[in-house]
């Protein structure tokens, strides 16, 4: 009997750890020809949670993708003291990078539940320090001092996505414009922002 209610226990541990993890359905992230970095990212959780997250590196929106209102309960003090959690949606917690954080850029997302957002810090000497390095398994890279043709810190690849830019030898009224972005999939995708 004391074997079945250790395994009971065991399961039900198991069944929470699993229940509090969260992972990426799909991530839409828009660059621009006018402007570094990336502009916004579009985040589904498990199929159920939308996130729209600003080229801050703060969350815009949430909302449910189900489009059910009693699905959606927002914090709305979510913005306010960088570093505590704070609850968006289906109770998940926010944390943002703080004074504790003394290598990374202040008040930028540092998690939604388990998954971690990762930024060029003091210590990537050849990056820009702030630009995102990871959402998650996503990783980001970008054109940098090694990359001598082409517009320095412009983003290079996201996951699979590449993208290429005009670069020294297409001209100079063209350079730094958006040239291809190959590899878009339903799991991640970069897109050209109007602006």
């Amino acid at each position: 009997m004391k074997t079945k209610k250790a395994l009971l226990c065991a399961l039900l541990m198991c069944y929470g750890f699993y229940s509090q993890a969260q992972t990426i359905t799909s991530a839409r992230f828009r660059i621009s020809d006018h402007s570094k970095g990336i502009r916004s990212i579009e985040l589904v959780l498990d199929n159920t949670i939308l996130v729209g997250i600003n080229e801050e590196g703060r969350i815009d929106y949430t909302e449910s993708v189900s489009g059910n209102v009693s699905d959606y309960h927002a914090s709305p003090d979510l913005e306010r003291n960088y570093g505590q959690e704070k609850t968006i949606i289906g109770n998940l917690p926010v944390r943002y990078y703080d004074n504790f954080d003394i290598h990374d850029p202040k008040g930028k997302l540092k998690s939604i539940g388990n998954i971690q957002f990762k930024y060029n810090n003091t210590f990537d000497i050849h990056e820009e320090f702030g630009s995102l390095k990871s959402v998650g398994d996503i990783q980001l890279s970008y054109y940098n001092t090694f990359d001598i043709h082409d517009p320095q810190g412009k983003v290079k690849s996201i996951g699979n996505v590449q993208i290429k830019y005009f670069n020294k030898f297409d001209g100079t009224d063209r350079f730094g414009s958006i040239k291809s972005i190959e590899g878009n999939t339903t799991a991640v995708s970069v897109l050209a922002a109007r602006k």
